[in-house]
């Protein structure tokens, strides 16, 4: 009755209608599960309930933020396999590889100068062309002449413990590992702390002190995406 007040069935990109009932069980409500109250399911179940509800309601654009932080694999490989049906367009964020490489037809990186540049492609894609132009550069780079390459020798003697230090530390190995988990359970709380804001709405005191929270975890959440950038960009010179 609860997807039913969005629609009882929606058109597919192939043209094709799927009723209500069909989705449901698409998204692992078998028949008799579908007039369980709402109350009783579990946290998982009603996470992939209320995701279904919206998709029902035929939107012609998703934006999707970390999904796979907050979905468990069940829902996520629903989700994917409905994504591939979808007619409408998708924008999501994301820092499961796997996650872009499977579904993306196009990647927004952020360049040096903080613009933004479009890749028709996935991440995979991506990093293939990132690989192809810097080569090109390597090969254009003694064209330059002869004082260049006596500049580029030069600044590579000055600084051979910087280079040296490019490679991640036994320390930075296990906090690589583990730091997008530490990003997980940061925005997991900060979702908390927003839900919290929302309910408290009209009591000005308990508010301030959520919006001091906020503050606090949105800045740790920062400097962890910082530190996971620059633990990534050492780890792929290191692989490459």
């Amino acid at each position: 009755e609860y997807i039913q007040e969005a629609a009882r069935a929606i058109t597919l990109a192939d043209g094709s209608r799927i009723s209500a009932k069909e989705l449901m069980e698409r998204f692992l409500f078998p028949g008799e599960l579908q007039w369980t109250p709402i109350a009783r399911l579990s946290g998982g179940e009603k996470r992939r309930l209320f995701l279904l509800r919206i998709l029902m309601e035929e939107p012609n654009v998703l934006l999707l933020d970390e999904p796979t932080n907050d979905l468990d694999l069940e829902t996520m490989a629903v989700l994917e396999s409905f994504i591939d049906d979808f007619r409408g367009a998708i924008l999501f964020v994301s820092h499961d590889r796997f996650f872009v490489d499977r579904l993306a037809d196009k990647v927004f990186v952020y360049q040096p100068d903080g613009s933004l540049r479009l890749y028709a492609g996935g991440y995979s894609y991506y990093k293939e062309k990132e690989r192809e132009e810097e080569a090109e550069k390597a090969q254009l780079a003694p064209s330059a002449g002869e004082a260049k390459k006596d500049r580029e020798t030069k600044k590579a003697q000055e600084r051979p413990t910087r280079e040296a230090k490019r490679r991640l530390s036994f320390g930075e190995q296990k906090e690589y590992a583990e730091i997008e988990g530490v990003i997980a359970s940061k925005e997991g709380e900060l979702k908390v702390v927003r839900l919290e804001m929302q309910q408290n709405a009209s009591d000005y005191t308990r508010l301030a002190e959520l919006g001091r929270e906020e503050t606090r975890l949105a800045a740790e959440l920062d400097h962890l995406m910082e530190r996971w950038a620059y633990l990534e960009e050492i780890a792929e010179q290191q692989d490459s």
